[in-house]
C-alpha cells in the first residue's frame, strides 16, 4: 500500500483533488512508500489535526495545509492511529471511544539479543532502536519486518558490531530460531551513541558514528540476505555482536557511505533528522554547528558547504534538530545552556533565534524538541535550580509558556520529553501532554499539561498525578504512546530506571521497570490511577532506551516493544497480550 493512496477522500471539490493527488504522486511516488519506518524521529515531529481542504480555503492556510498533509511522517502517523483504513485528513479520530482508566495484561518477554558484553552500552537511555514493518495492514512478515539497534560502544573488526539488526521475529507466527540476527555491522571505531534513521523503503540506515573531534555521518545500504554463506562466502553479514562483519566486500552486498562531518567534531547527543520530501539530513555537533548533508537516501549523500555547518551558539552540546516541513520551515535544536534554538532551512538564525527554558546550574535541554507542525508549536523540557520545566513556544519562538512540573534535584537527574495522548491529535483542546515530572520531593511523578483551543499550553500541571518511584529521584526514559483503535485504547509507555511503584496489582517492586499506562479517551479525561509494570530480564539499575512500538493492527504477532536493556545490554521485544 502507498500513502499516495491514503489522502483523497479529504479533499473536497475535484480542482482541489486533482491538484492535491498530483502534489502527493510527485512528491511520495519516487521515494516508493511501500512499507512502515518508525524511528525516533517519528516521536518528535507530530501532528495534530490540521483541518480540511474546505477549512484551509477558507482561512488562507492552504499552502501550509497542503506542507503537512504531504508530508510522509503525516501520512505513516495517520495510518498508525488508524490500524491501515485510509483516514480522513482533518476529522477527528473517533475509533477509540470510550474512557480508558487503569492497566492492561502483563507485558511479556518473546526474546533478548546480546549487543555487547560491557554494562551500560547497548542502546543509550534517551535513544531509539529502529523498526521497519514491510505492511502493517496484513500479518507479521517474518522475512521483510526488521528492527535495528544502535550500539553505544567503541566498534572492533574482530569482536564488536557497531549496528545489529534482526529479523524473524514474532513468536506468534514465525518458525526456526526466533529471532535471527540479519546482520552485525563493524563500520568503525566508533560509538553510535544516537539514533538510526530509516528510509521509507527500509533500505538504508543513516546514523552518526561517535568519534571524539572526527564523528562520521553514514548512510548504509543494506544487505538484507542473511548469514546463509557464513563464515566465508556470501552472503555473510554478521551473525552476533561478537562475529561482525564490515558492509561490501567479498562477503555482502552492503554499500556504507561514510562522511567525516566538518570541523572533526564530536556528537553524542545528535541523531540525524531527514527531511524526506527533500532528501536532506540535519545532525548537531558537540561544538554548537549544525551540519547539512544533501542526497542522503535518494541521491549521493555529501555535507553542505557554506554557510553550514552554521553556529547555533559556539560552544554548546546540542541535541538532536527537527525540521518543521510546515509552514516555517524552520529547524529546532536544543542544547547544554538550557536554549531552545531556532535556525531557517537557509542557515540564517530566525528573527529571534532562541528562548530560554532550562536555567540555573545544570540547565541543559538533553533530548530533541517536539514540533507539531499542524499548530506550529514546539516543546522542549529541562530544569532550573527550583523546577523541572516543560517549554512550549510558537515556531516564530514567539509566546513562550514555561510550566512547573515539580521540584528539580539540579544535576542528580536528566529530563526527557513527554507524550500527547489521543485526544491530542483529533482535538487539541480536549488533550494532554503526559509528562514524567517530580513532586514537591523531587521524587519521580507522571503528569500532564492541558490546552486550550488554540493549542497554547497550560502554565502548570492538571490535578491528578501518579507516583512513579517508591521515595527516589532517578531518570525516566522519554515517554512513548500508541492508540490501539482495534481496542479503543490509548496506551502510554514509560521506562523507570531504579526503585519503581510498589503500589497496585502488577507494579515494579522497587526495581528498574517499564510501566504501561491506559490513557483515558473522552471526556471527563479521569487522570490514569493505575498502571501495569514489568522488569524483563532484571533490568538493573541501568534502565532502558527508549521504545519504539510497531504496527497496531490486531493481527497475531502484533504490538510489541523494542527496546534496550542497558544493564544487561542487550535487545529486547516485549509483547502486550492486551494490545493484540
Amino acid at each position: 500500500m502507498r500513502l499516495q493512496h491514503v489522502f483523497p477522500r479529504a479533499i473536497n471539490g475535484v480542482l482541489g483533488y486533482a491538484a492535491f493527488l498530483i502534489c502527493v504522486v510527485v512528491s511520495t511516488s519516487a521515494q516508493n512508500l511501500q512499507g512502515f519506518p518508525e524511528d525516533w524521529s517519528h516521536h518528535h515531529l507530530v501532528f495534530s489535526n490540521p483541518g480540511t481542504f474546505r477549512d484551509a480555503l477558507r482561512n488562507g492556510t492552504y499552502d501550509g495545509w497542503a506542507s503537512i498533509v504531504t508530508d510522509p511522517r503525516y501520512g505513516l502517523q495517520q495510518l498508525k492511529r488508524t490500524a491501515g483504513a485510509p483516514p480522513v485528513v482533518g476529522e477527528p479520530n473517533t475509533a477509540s471511544g470510550g474512557i480508558g482508566v487503569g492497566h492492561g495484561r502483563p507485558l511479556v518477554t518473546d526474546w533478548t539479543v546480546q549487543l555487547s558484553g560491557t554494562v551500560d552500552s547497548g542502546v543509550a537511555l534517551s535513544m531509539y532502536p529502529a523498526k521497519y514493518s514491510y505492511d502493517q495492514t496484513i500479518a507479521p512478515n517474518c522475512a521483510n519486518d526488521f528492527v535495528v539497534f544502535p550500539i553505544n560502544l567503541s566498534g572492533n573488526g574482530s569482536n564488536q558490531a557497531n549496528l545489529l539488526g534482526v529479523n524473524n521475529m514474532y513468536n506468534t507466527t514465525c518458525t526456526g530460531g526466533v529471532p535471527t540476527v540479519l546482520f552485525a555491522y563493524f563500520v568503525g571505531t566508533g560509538k553510535i551513541q544516537t539514533s538510526p534513521v530509516l528510509s521509507l523503503d527500509g533500505a538504508k540506515a543513516a546514523f552518526v558514528e561517535s568519534i571524539a573531534s572526527g564523528s562520521i555521518f553514514h548512510v548504509l545500504t543494506l544487505d538484507k540476505s542473511g548469514n546463509s554463506g557464513c563464515p566465508s562466502a556470501k552472503p555473510c553479514n554478521g551473525t552476533a555482536f561478537n562475529v561482525p562483519k564490515a558492509p561490501g566486500g567479498a562477503l555482502n552486498n552492503a554499500v556504507d557511505t561514510k562522511i567525516t562531518m566538518s570541523g572533526g567534531v564530536s556528537v553524542t547527543r545528535s541523531s540525524p533528522f531527514v527531511d524526506y520530501k527533500n532528501d536532506i539530513a540535519y545532525v548537531g555537533d558537540d561544538t554548537g554547528k549544525l551540519h547539512k548533508f544533501t542526497g542522503v537516501f535518494l541521491g549521493t549523500p555529501a555535507e553542505a558547504g557554506s554557510p553550514w555547518p552554521v553556529t547555533v551558539n559556539n560552544g554548546i552540546i546540542l541535541t538532536s534538530p527537527v525540521f518543521d516541513g510546515g509552514a516555517s520551515k524552520n529547524i529546532f535544536v536544543g542544547g547544554s545552556l538550557g536554549k531552545l534554538w531556532c535556525t531557517t532551512s537557509t542557515g540564517a538564525p530566525c528573527p529571534t533565534a532562541s528562548i530560554n527554558v532550562g536555567t540555573g546550574s545544570h540547565p541543559a535541554i538533553l533530548d530533541a524538541p517536539i514540533v507539531d507542525s499542524t499548530r506550529q508549536t514546539v516543546f522542549a523540557a529541562a530544569q532550573t535550580n527550583s523546577n523541572v520545566v516543560l517549554g512550549q513556544a510558537t515556531t516564530a519562538l514567539a509566546s513562550p509558556v514555561i510550566a512547573a512540573m515539580g521540584t528539580s534535584t539540579a544535576g542528580t537527574q536528566n529530563i526527557y520529553n513527554g507524550a500527547f495522548d489521543s485526544a491530542y491529535f483529533a482535538n487539541v483542546s480536549t488533550g494532554h501532554m503526559y509528562f514524567c515530572g517530580n513532586d514537591s520531593s523531587a521524587h519521580n511523578t507522571l503528569l500532564r499539561v492541558s490546552f486550550n483551543a488554540s493549542g497554547t499550553m497550560a502554565g502548570a500541571p492538571d490535578l491528578g498525578s501518579f507516583a512513579l518511584t517508591t521515595g527516589a529521584t532517578v531518570d525516566c526514559t522519554p515517554l512513548t504512546e500508541i492508540l490501539n483503535t482495534a481496542q479503543g485504547k490509548d496506551y502510554l509507555f514509560v521506562g523507570i530506571r531504579d526503585f519503581g511503584f510498589t503500589t497496585g496489582t502488577t507494579n515494579c517492586s522497587g526495581h528498574t521497570c517499564i510501566a504501561s499506562f491506559v490513557l483515558p479517551t473522552a471526556s471527563p479525561f479521569t487522570f490514569p490511577s493505575a498502571a501495569n509494570a514489568a522488569t524483563p530480564n532484571g533490568l538493573g539499575n541501568s534502565g532502558t532506551s527508549g521504545m519504539i512500538i510497531d504496527n497496531i493492527s490486531g493481527l497475531a504477532g502484533t504490538s510489541q516493544i523494542y527496546f534496550g536493556n542497558l544493564q544487561n545490554f542487550v535487545a529486547t521485544q516485549l509483547s502486550q497480550s492486551a494490545l493484540q
